[in-house]
């Protein structure tokens, strides 16, 4: 058979076909939005459609956006998002509001209408330090955030320090109880099906419960490391990662958010020291947060950091990384689980009838949840999430009498902080 009539102009087989839309699709908007070169979508669309049959080949084009068109979407993110730079607001149009825009052109505009914030952002200073790890899943660290505290609202992250994937980022009540955070670390095991060798914090009772929890999981599994503790505790800024995360959180998402609830405050909506008025704000404000919170990691996860030629570790996105440690000349070092022993774990360090678990006490939840579902609540947002927490308050705390019980469960919530 000639070349000619096997192969089309197009380099095809004569047996093959384009990929149905329908298949890639969603796949390549995804792709996209995490930032992947075409070349690399190409690969990682291999993985999801039939190469016998099907083929797929690369091609370019943009949106063709000027600073003048582009001005209207940047606003309308640099509003939550006050900081960012253009890397992070490249990610962002791209994930958030599909829009693909050179970097360049975001610069451009962000020297033109807020050259104070680009100064600003230059003047940043850095502190070197040296993290080891030996490849993935061999540590995962963990460390707790108390910066919005004057709003009761606590956040605690855990993260694969190789890869540089985040495993969790939680807003919560409270984040000093151990059964509430071995809880997290219950619920990661029990997705990814596997743990890491050993766990890292810093020195606190409220890491007892993941130290206690991850040293027993693995003693169950391997009866060589009977009487070693298989956690790390380290004080005084040597937790690293966290500490670099936190910084970057700060940076790149926090402030929007910060101002928004420090209004509410400002305007007298919201008293942390009412009990009253903390399970309400925590009834609506903690679910919204939390999502957020996910938008943000999937971002995070799925964006590649910028080229560091000092930096050892691999270079790619950090969920690619994590998932497929092969493909950067890596290991994977997770233990497999058996999930009697990691029930077993959790029942005697992370019982799930604790009281820590619920957002609020369930009298509350009931009463709430009853109002809200006949009041009909639109999807709560940045532009409303103030006037549902107002409605909520008058009209289902403040205007009706509360039963003998339910007062009693906020004043004895009160009595947790």
């Amino acid at each position: 058979m000639s070349a000619r009539n096997k192969w089309g102009s197009s380099g095809k087989s004569a047996k093959q076909i384009d990929a149905p839309d329908v298949i890639i699709r969603l796949l390549v908007e995804k792709f996209v939005a995490d930032g992947y070169s075409n070349p690399k979508i190409v690969t990682k669309l291999k993985d999801h459609y039939d190469t016998d049959h099907h083929s797929f080949s690369k091609s370019s084009r943009g949106q063709a956006h000027t600073v003048n068109s582009i001005g209207p979407t940047i606003e309308r993110v640099q509003a939550q998002f006050p900081q960012q730079g253009s890397h992070d607001m490249k990610e962002m149009l791209q994930q958030e509001e599909k829009v693909m825009v050179p970097r360049q052109v975001i610069l451009d505009y962000m020297n033109l209408h807020h050259p104070d914030e680009v100064q600003g952002r230059l003047k940043r200073r850095l502190k070197h330090s040296y993290f080891w790890t030996a490849g993935v899943n061999k540590l995962w660290c963990f460390d707790q955030h108390d910066k919005w505290c004057r709003f009761q609202l606590f956040f605690h992250v855990e993260l694969e320090p190789f890869s540089g994937c985040v495993l969790w980022l939680k807003v919560w009540w409270t984040n000093h109880n151990p059964c509430l955070i071995c809880g997290w670390y219950c619920d990661v095991v029990e997705r990814l099906g596997g743990m890491p060798l050993i766990t890292q914090s810093n020195p606190g009772t409220e890491n007892n419960g993941i130290a206690n929890g991850h040293t027993l999981l693995r003693h169950m599994q391997d009866s060589a490391l009977d009487k070693s503790l298989q956690h790390m505790f380290k004080g005084s800024h040597c937790n690293i990662k966290p500490e670099i995360f936190w910084g970057q959180f700060r940076r790149r998402w926090a402030p929007g958010f910060e101002a928004l609830i420090e209004w509410g405050v400002n305007e007298g909506l919201y008293d942390a020291d009412d009990a009253l008025e903390r399970l309400v704000f925590h009834y609506v404000f903690i679910p919204w947060i939390q999502q957020e919170l996910d938008c943000f990691i999937e971002r995070f996860n799925n964006t590649k950091s910028q080229h560091n030629s000092h930096k050892l570790l691999p270079h790619g996105h950090p969920i690619d990384i994590f998932n497929k440690p092969e493909q950067f000349e890596s290991r994977d070092f997770a233990v497999k689980l058996h999930p009697p022993y990691l029930i077993e774990v959790r029942n005697k360090y992370a019982p799930p009838d604790h009281a820590v678990f619920n957002l609020v006490p369930p009298a509350f939840a009931l009463q709430a949840c009853t109002f809200s579902d006949a009041a009909n609540y639109p999807p709560v947002s940045w532009d409303n999430v103030w006037d549902i927490y107002i409605h909520l308050l008058k009209h289902c705390f403040l205007d009706s009498e509360l039963d003998r019980s339910l007062s009693t469960t906020i004043n004895n919530r009160a009595t947790h902080f």
